[in-house]
């Protein structure tokens, strides 16, 4: 029978290879979409939102079989679904085999992500920072991916790296299924559908839906700044990003250790404010320098912010805590959608400066918002070394 760690390091390791082949794929899609198959701007648009669309609709099938079926075996199906998306956007040729390889990917992302992360809240007993640590995991890929990527993409052109990261995505699929299984999978609730958990769960997912429209927002109008009004290179902008995937990378255990010292709420209200001053730093358009050092700030905000979020729905959902965490990472990237979109249309309006003020203001509400959730959800301020005999009881 496997054991926790078993589980937790293979978890660890398929999180890295497959973060950072899922970041690199999102950075490609739309420059492959526009090269390769020569298609319109609302054409790749519709191709990045079906991935999105059916990751959200897969998340409550995939929260399921996480809370009933053995979880390294949902992982790595999970995986070997974002492989066979690659595998199909590499020999696609036409849009429709193209947006078939995107719902294999929206289908993997459901089925990896939640139940990889279930497999390291088994741990929270021993570990309470052991979501802290899956972070720095996923970060470490998004970002050390990303140099091979660059070399390797003028040599084999988009086909080959993508080929190159199912490859990838089949590595962390062989690592999960070699994982010894538990005899028994995990127990199954009573079924009270998702309306009940929703509810008891109601004041976390809304702020997460706030922060994820903020968040994906100011990271929209970044972009844009960069391109539009900077005029930098791809790999320009790469290294202005680059400081902060460091810091996610190595920061989350860190802050963790704070967060256990001075609490939750703390610690939430901490990182909205550092995000909130990237958003208003953002108006002023500062050099690329200063732009590198605000995202530092922002990603420091990240690492507090997302294992508080997912430890505190590990907590709450108990035995469900499939269900919990899908419907956490729906209300996320729904938020995700809104803010892309609001941000987008500020911009067209021309007011640079009103739109990072405005998403500041919203970040901002998380110093209330956010600790007046925890509180209303009952949860300890200081995450419990012995918390996953809270979810278990």
């Amino acid at each position: 029978m496997g054991t926790k760690p078993d589980r937790r390091k293979a978890a660890g390791t398929a999180a890295t290879l497959i973060g950072g082949s899922a970041e690199i794929m999102d950075f490609l899609i739309p420059l492959w979409g526009g090269i390769e198959l020569g298609v319109a701007p609302s054409a790749i648009g519709a191709l990045v939102a079906v991935e999105l669309v059916v990751s959200v609709i897969a998340r409550p099938i995939s929260g399921w079989l996480v809370d009933t079926r053995v979880r390294t075996t949902v992982a790595a199906a999970g995986a070997v679904l974002y492989a066979v998306s690659c595998v199909g956007y590499a020999l696609a040729t036409s849009l429709p085999l193209a947006l078939a390889a995107a719902v294999v990917g929206g289908m993997g992302g459901a089925f990896f992500w939640i139940a990889v992360r279930a497999i390291v809240a088994e741990s929270l007993d021993r570990d309470s920072g052991s979501l802290a640590g899956l972070l720095s995991s996923e970060a470490l890929g998004s970002w050390f991916f990303w140099i091979p990527a660059m070399v390797l993409l003028p040599l084999t052109g988009f086909s080959g790296v993508f080929g190159i990261l199912a490859v990838a995505c089949l590595f962390a699929a062989v690592l999960l299924f070699r994982v010894p299984k538990f005899l028994a999978p995990p127990q199954e609730e009573p079924p009270n559908g998702f309306r009940g958990d929703g509810k008891r769960l109601a004041p976390l997912l809304l702020i997460a839906l706030m922060t994820a429209v903020a968040e994906a927002g100011v990271s929209l109008l970044l972009l844009l700044h960069l391109q539009k009004a900077l005029e930098l290179e791809v790999y320009q902008i790469a290294l202005i990003y680059l400081p902060g995937g460091i810091v996610l990378t190595v920061m989350p255990r860190v802050l963790h250790r704070f967060v256990e010292r001075r609490g939750r709420r703390t610690g939430y209200v901490l990182a909205s404010v550092a995000s909130a001053l990237t958003a208003a730093g953002l108006a002023f358009t500062p050099s690329p320098l200063v732009i590198a050092a605000l995202w530092v700030l922002t990603s420091a905000s990240w690492a507090i912010l997302l294992p508080i979020q997912r430890a505190v729905v590990a907590e709450v959902s108990g035995h469900r805590v499939g269900r919990g965490m899908s419907l956490l990472t729906n209300s996320e990237m729904l938020g995700a959608a809104a803010g892309s979109l609001l941000a987008g249309l500020l911009y067209d309006g021309g007011s640079w400066q009103l739109s990072c003020l405005i998403f500041a203001g919203i970040i901002l509400s998380g110093t209330v918002l956010g600790p007046l959730a925890l509180t209303k959800l009952g949860v300890r301020d200081r995450p419990a070394a012995d918390l996953a005999a809270v979810i278990n009881d």
